[in-house]
């Protein structure tokens, strides 16, 4: 695991964590994991989960 990933992760977790809490918080987080998750599917050579995080990121806004 990069560093990028586990950093995505921990997003992931508290974006669920504020979400659960109803905190307006969660959308700003889920966005950054997102956004760290392209890097990560990218350097996977995962473009098909690129283009799904890309609409995520539409998702979140």
């Amino acid at each position: 695991m990069s560093s990028i990933e586990i950093i995505a992760a921990i997003f992931g977790l508290v974006s669920v964590w504020l979400t659960v809490k109803e905190n307006i918080w969660c959308w700003p987080t889920g966005l950054v994991m997102v956004f760290l998750y392209i890097f990560v599917f990218y350097e996977a050579r995962l473009y098909s989960d690129v283009i799904l995080q890309v609409i995520y990121i539409f998702l979140q806004i």
